[in-house]
């Protein structure tokens, strides 16, 4: 398996990569088609990574940045992270993650937040952070992972289109 930056080329199997774990709801409340279109769209993937095998795409993590309202900077946001069904349980995720995270460490990111399960995220290293989120509808699946071990102060606040709430609001537009 190779982890590796998308291309322009891997546009349309990164979108039925995200499309296939969807309909397996790989992504949790979230509806990833969607999140990754928006963020697209508006120019914010500082980080878009695919998972291939034998050169087929398997596998896609996405990493934006996220505005924190203290003020903090260098925060990015995991999500979507799809794998086709078919690969799951291979550590293919886990792997893509890993590379992403390592990634923005070199670029001196200070840490990345998520709203996701956390009995998958916490045995990655990320740690519950329900008083930062924006909402208290996501507090409890609130994690992060701070590179630096400082906690940032405030509340993270997700791009347009990340969250459940924002992509019902916006699905017309960017399906």
């Amino acid at each position: 398996m190779e982890i590796r930056k998308e291309t322009p080329a891997d546009f349309d199997a990164i979108m039925n990569v995200t499309l296939a774990a969807a309909r397996q709801h790989q992504v949790g409340k979230q509806n990833g088609y969607f999140t990754l279109n928006a963020l697209r769209k508006a120019g914010l993937l500082t980080l878009s990574l695919v998972a291939e095998i034998e050169g087929t795409i398997v596998g896609h993590v996405a990493f934006s940045p996220v505005h924190v309202s203290g003020g903090d900077k260098g925060w990015y946001a995991l999500g979507p992270v799809s794998v086709l069904p078919e690969c799951l349980s291979q550590g293919i995720r886990k792997a893509m993650i890993a590379e992403g995270l390592e990634m923005l460490r070199q670029m001196h990111g200070k840490g990345v937040a998520l709203v996701g399960d956390p009995d998958y995220f916490k045995p990655l290293g990320f740690m519950s952070a329900p008083q930062m989120a924006s909402a208290k509808d996501m507090a409890d699946e609130f994690l992060i992972m701070s590179f630096d071990d400082r906690m940032p102060y405030g509340r993270f606040e997700f791009p347009d289109g990340f969250l459940p709430s924002q992509q019902v609001a916006h699905q017309g537009v960017l399906g």
